[in-house]
């Protein structure tokens, strides 16, 4: 007997997490059906599991898809593709080889390639699992891992220009830091003891020389706060309502919130396209879209737009919740449920925002490189300024004292 730990859904549109044992798949899926649900996804709790292995990043991901569905188009049994990828690939990817060599003895045993990718526990992404079960359901399952070669390099070139964009900022601030850090500690003092004793330091040296003292002073006690503050928000993130908010929050921010949406929507519409083009009915691959957005807030608003099309609305109306998409989003489903050319329609829409996703990414740093210049030279510019006013008043002091 096996224990089961599914999500499915009942009449009512709800979503529904429960457990039940059960002699195989199929009287698991019977008993869930006896009960009116539909289940979406499942894992098996006790059975026996595979050797623990590293989670996949992208990349592997990508290599991975792309040339398994090459050999299976080929006309290859699955078993001789593993074999053949774990042959081929390099030593130093001990990851993948691992991978490789954990589905082939799965497969061996009888077992499917997503029923072997499930028992791996977080190898692999549950997207990519549910894609490939749909795949092996409809006998498509090449064209379903080179979709999934498609997604993930589209995913990883946003997600790479994105890192760029706030990588400068970044950098910009760890300079500023070290530089500001270095004229307060070393060159301030040296001209703040140029002046006469019992003369008062300026107004903008005394503020820094202030600060200086503070954070050597209490140094320590700064790191602990600071750590303590670290962990403190790292704890409050995983609260499900803070979730919520951060996520709610992610598309409000002037400018930022513009690109997020753009950056939402067209991971949106990429991952329903995959899907849908997988052969994953429309509902499911709606639910499935929003688990893997990464938003906690977008996730329940469509969870939420899930249930009213099951009561009866069209795709589009119940989509007009998620106010963090772009409303052309709902514009063009409305055309492709309108022309019944819906899964055509989302793939040039999934295309059309990852473009627009791009040139926002590119505005925003284009706006960004120079107010982090501007900003880094009004802070080093007053920092230099605080750090020569004594010099200027030891020159002062002197001119005034001759005859």
């Amino acid at each position: 007997m096996y224990k089961y730990s599914y999500k499915a859904v009942d009449p009512s549109g709800k979503i529904v997490k429960g457990t039940l044992t059960a002699e195989d798949n199929n009287m698991f899926l019977a008993q869930l059906r006896n009960e009116n649900l539909k289940c979406y996804e499942y894992r098996i709790l006790n059975k026996e599991k595979t050797a623990k292995v590293k989670k996949l990043n992208t990349d592997r991901l990508i290599e991975f898809s792309t040339q398994l569905s090459s050999m299976l188009t080929a006309g290859l049994p699955l078993a001789m593709c593993l074999e053949m990828l774990y042959e081929r690939t390099e030593a130093k990817k001990k990851d993948l080889k691992q991978v490789l060599a954990t589905l082939l003895e799965q497969v061996r045993k009888g077992e499917s390639l997503a029923s072997a990718m499930s028992n791996m526990g977080e190898t692999f992404p549950s997207l990519y699992i549910s894609m490939v079960k749909s795949g092996e359901m409809s006998g498509k399952i090449d064209e379903t891992l080179t979709n999934l070669a498609e997604h993930y390099s589209k995913e990883k070139r946003q997600k790479n220009k994105i890192k760029k964009a706030t990588n400068y900022p970044k950098m910009l601030s760890v300079i500023i830091l070290l530089v500001v850090g270095g004229l307060m500690i070393f060159i301030m003092p040296k001209m703040a003891a140029m002046l006469p004793e019992g003369k008062p330091l300026p107004a903008p040296t005394q503020f820094l020389m202030n600060i200086k003292d503070f954070v050597v002073d209490k140094f320590a006690l700064l790191l602990v706060i600071i750590i303590a503050l670290i962990v403190a928000i790292k704890v409050i993130k995983k609260i499900p309502k803070v979730q919520v908010f951060l996520g709610k929050m992610k598309t409000r921010i002037p400018k930022i919130g513009q690109l997020n949406k753009k950056v939402y929507t067209a991971s949106f519409a990429r991952s329903l396209a995959t899907l849908y083009q997988s052969g994953i009915s429309l509902i499911d691959a709606m639910q499935m879209s929003g688990e893997v957005m990464d938003n906690k807030y977008i996730e329940g608003k469509i969870n939420e737009a899930v249930t009213n099309i099951r009561k009866g609305s069209n795709i589009s109306e119940a989509l007009s919740g998620v106010d963090s998409f772009d409303p052309l989003l709902l514009t063009m489903i409305f055309v492709g449920e309108q022309s019944g050319s819906l899964e055509d329609i989302l793939i040039q829409t999934a295309n059309y925002f990852d473009e627009e996703a791009n040139v926002a990414t590119d505005k925003l740093t284009e706006m960004i490189n120079p107010i982090m210049m501007v900003i880094m030279a009004v802070i080093v510019g007053f920092v230099l300024i605080a750090i020569m006013m004594p010099m200027f008043s030891v020159y002062e002091a002197a001119g005034g004292g001759v005859v």
